[in-house]
Order: structure tokens, then C-alpha cells, then sequence
């Protein structure tokens, strides 16, 4: 013990006369408690002394403590200047973060050259996760020019930093950034495989579901369902998880796991789309164009079928089909809704809600949402427990809506997932969290949310720094 209090009175010693390698350590013990009580705020106080001297490792972790808010204040403008640092100092982790950020737009301005450039950097220098989305990347962006200057001067493991990616000198491979691209989602991806909905379901937010579907790599198409599997399936879908709409859609179109069933598989790709899946426009749009469709779905409406009248709105309100007036697309949906079919009744108070196609209505759109819930809907609550938090509702008890999203977000709801982020940036029924709003924004944004992704544009402007390599058009 004699022994361990002389390193750390050294340690301390070194760090206090400017050791960068000292304070990079203090720091990191701070964080992990060995030696040191764990303190967030004490350990951000000496990796910023250590990556104020360019210490490469220091400048990362430092990085990673302002891009999470943990012991100093959210910044993530301010991170991107420590880990270019440690990136130019060629360290993988800190490569795949600039190029993240050249693919996102709302640090700095998109540049998909460059981003492939630290990217590929990052791979070649050994990082796991940047050769997984240089994959990604290759297969889903068409690239005219690849500035590839500088990035195959090292041979794949050669790196120092690759070397050491285990060791104590970096907190995490993890940065609290994704991949966020819209037009690369929906507009180059025509063919909408297993593998792809697969990687959607490993999205943070799906946690369960991926866990009871036996899901663990991209590499698991398979979808071996037993009963509980698709109950919990079921369970995501209803609580708003659009990979599992989309999932299902999939199923009823193609007859796996159920009987074959255009008209199921419509309604479940619409509610996807309702949600922003990147996913179900493709799938829809391929499915209705076969003769059948229009055929089937005339039929059963004629035969008051309320599936029928609900998927022929939806395809109007997303714009699929154009042979109705809207007036004839709201009397569809209400007519639906009047059968208490339960995706008409959760849809008709949304558009009463935002007033869309109809005259906004907020009261009304609350008793409809009701009575949905009265028939069971878990979407209608949590619509309910939003409208809540959003201050549109008569109840006022905050920790009985947030226990609600909580509850849904943990089954996949990405509204939900949307909303606990907004708690966070505004503190309702929260301690506020710029850092928490910016992480549970990005898990939406990720998902398909355009929502989140605005959310998130506008907190990043809100402190978007003068400089002009932070200037975004």
C-alpha cells in the first residue's frame, strides 16, 4: 500500500509539472477509479491539460469526455478540433470520427471524398468499425472522385495507435456517433434485402427484439421465429418500433412465418413510412405496382373492409397514389376510423393533431387517441403520454408519461426514443442534458427519425462556432 501511495503521490507530482503523459493517466484513472475516486469532472480537468500539450491519445479521450458531456460541458465543435488533432497524429479511432463527421452535415459540411479518405485511413490503420462502413459506404455511395491521398501509406496493423487499441490510453472505440445519411437511405438502395433489415434491427433501440430474434451480426438473415419471437415482434410494432412494421410487412407480402396477405403486409409498411422507415417506401412501392394490388384493394374497400380504406389513404397521404381527392382520402380514413379499426383511429387523431388534410382539433385528436386505447393500443398511450410532454394534453403528471415512453422505448418506439430526447434538451421531468438530448436524438436520426435529425441540426446551430470550416449551407 506504501508503494501504490508513492506512484500516485508521483504520479500527481509529474501530472502538477506538466507531464502530458502524467495528466493523460490522473485522467484516466480518474475515470476508472484505480488509485483515484472516480470523478468525471477531475479526470476531464487533466486530459484537457494533456491535449492542450497534443498529446494524440489524450486528445481523443478528451474528445469522447466533450462529445458526452461527461465532466465538462457538451461540445461538440470543441471535439472536433481535439480528435482532427489525433487523427493528423494518425490514430484510427480519431480517423473514423473525422470521417463520420464529413458524412453527417452538422458538424462540418458533408464531403463524402473525404469522409471515404479517413474512413478508408482508419481501416487501413486496423480500426474494425471503419472497415465495416467503408463497406457500407462502397456499396451504397457512388463515388466519382475517392480522394485517396495519404490513405494507403500504411500498411492494414502497422499503425502505433492500432497496436495498442486495448490498452488504458483511450476510454472507449465508441464516440456517440453514427452514421447519418438520408439520401444515401432512400434514394440508392433498390433492393431491400434480409441483411439490411437485419442491420436495422441492431440499431440501438431494438435491444430485446434483436435479442429474442437471436440476432447478434449483420451475418444472421435468418429470421427463426418461435412463438414468443413473434409476439415480441408484434409487441415492437405496436409500440412504434418501425423496423419491426417494416419487418412484418415483409412476412405478410411474402407468406413467411404467416398466410400470404397483400393487403396486412400494406398496412404495416404504410405505418412504417408513418414513422420514417428508410425501409418500407421501397418495399411498398414495389409491392402495389404488381396488377393484383389495385385490383384486391378496390375490392375490399367496395366490400367495407377497413384495412382496405385505411391503406388506400395511406398510399394518398405519402404520396403512392394519386387517383384520390383528398376529401375522398379523409372520408376513407374516417370511415375506417368509424369501424374502430385501430391503425385508422391512432392516424385520424394525428391528422387532427397537426392538422393535416383535416382542421386541427388537439381535443379531438385526445379522444380519439383514447378510445383507441380503450381497444388496446399501445400507440395510442404513448401518443397520449406525448401529447403530455409536448404540454397539449390535460394531464400534467410528467412521471407518469415519462415512465410511458420509457416503457415504449425500451420495446422499440422510436417516437418514443425521439421524445425522451426532447425531455432531455428541455429538462421536463428530467435534470436537463444537452448531452443526453444530442445522444437520444442521434439513436432516432439513425433510425430514420427526420424529426430527430432537425432536432439535432438545430441544437449543433444553436452553438455552431464562427470558424469557416464549421460553415454549413
Amino acid at each position: 500500500m506504501a508503494y501504490e501511495l508513492w506512484q500516485h503521490f508521483n504520479l500527481l507530482k509529474e501530472a502538477n509539472a506538466g507531464n502530458a503523459l502524467a495528466q493523460h493517466e490522473l485522467g484516466i484513472r480518474y475515470i476508472l477509479g484505480e488509485g483515484f475516486p472516480a470523478d468525471t469532472v477531475k479526470a476531464a480537468y487533466w486530459l484537457k491539460k494533456a491535449a492542450e500539450q497534443h498529446l494524440p491519445g489524450a486528445c481523443y479521450n478528451y474528445g469522447i469526455m466533450l462529445n458526452n458531456g461527461w465532466g465538462v460541458k457538451w461540445n461538440p465543435f470543441e471535439a472536433y478540433d481535439y480528435f482532427l488533432i489525433a487523427a493528423e497524429n494518425s490514430m484510427p479511432q480519431a480517423e473514423y470520427i473525422i470521417g463520420l463527421s464529413y458524412i453527417d452535415n452538422l458538424l462540418i459540411k458533408r464531403n463524402w471524398s473525404l469522409a471515404f479518405k479517413w474512413i478508408k485511413k482508419s481501416a487501413n490503420d486496423g480500426f474494425k468499425p471503419a472497415v465495416e462502413t467503408l463497406s457500407e459506404l462502397r456499396k451504397n455511395v457512388s463515388f466519382t472522385k475517392e480522394d485517396t491521398s495519404s490513405a494507403d501509406e500504411d500498411a492494414p496493423g502497422q499503425n502505433h495507435y492500432a497496436k495498442n487499441m486495448n490498452s488504458s490510453s483511450t476510454l472507449s472505440t465508441s464516440s456517440g456517433l453514427v452514421f447519418i445519411d438520408f439520401n444515401t437511405v432512400s434514394d440508392t438502395v433498390s433492393e431491400v434485402s434480409d441483411k439490411i433489415l437485419v442491420e436495422d434491427i441492431l440499431h440501438e433501440g431494438n435491444n430485446i427484439l434483436a435479442k429474442v430474434l437471436k440476432l447478434n451480426s449483420t451475418n444472421d438473415t435468418t429470421f427463426t421465429l418461435d412463438s414468443t419471437g413473434f409476439s415480441t415482434l408484434n409487441k415492437f410494432a405496436e409500440e412504434g418500433s418501425p423496423e419491426a412494421l417494416t419487418i412484418l410487412g415483409k412476412f405478410y407480402e411474402m407468406g413467411v412465418h404467416v398466410p400470404k396477405d397483400l393487403l396486412q403486409a400494406a398496412v404495416y409498411y404504410i405505418r412504417a413510412i408513418k414513422l420514417d422507415s428508410p425501409r418500407s417506401p421501397a418495399l411498398l412501392w414495389k409491392m402495389i405496382r404488381s396488377n393484383s394490388f389495385y385490383t384486391l384493394l378496390k375490392k375490399d374497400v367496395d366490400d367495407n373492409d377497413p384495412r382496405a380504406m385505411f391503406v388506400w389513404y395511406g398510399l394518398f397521404a405519402i404520396g403512392f397514389d394519386n387517383q384520390l381527392v383528398e376529401a375522398d382520402a379523409v372520408n376513407l380514413l374516417k370511415k375506417s376510423a368509424s369501424l374502430q379499426y385501430i391503425p385508422a383511429l391512432n392516424e385520424l387523431g394525428l391528422d387532427y393533431y397537426t392538422g393535416k388534410f383535416v382542421k386541427q382539433n388537439k381535443a379531438n385528436a385526445m379522444n380519439i387517441w383514447t378510445e383507441a386505447e380503450r381497444l388496446g393500443s399501445a400507440e395510442a398511450k404513448l401518443r397520449i403520454a406525448i401529447a403530455d410532454i409536448y404540454g397539449f394534453s390535460d394531464r400534467t403528471n410528467y412521471l407518469a408519461s415519462l415512465a410511458e415512453i420509457d416503457s415504449a422505448m425500451a420495446n422499440g418506439s422510436v417516437l418514443a426514443q425521439a421524445t425522451l430526447a426532447y425531455c432531455y434538451e428541455n429538462g421536463i421531468g428530467l435534470e436537463k442534458s444537452a448531452a443526453m438530448a444530442a445522444k437520444y436524438y442521434r439513436f432516432a436520426a439513425q433510425r430514420g427519425s427526420q424529426f430527430a435529425y432537425n432536432q439535432l441540426k438545430q441544437m449543433y446551430n444553436a452553438i455552431r462556432p464562427p470558424g469557416k470550416e464549421f460553415l454549413i449551407n
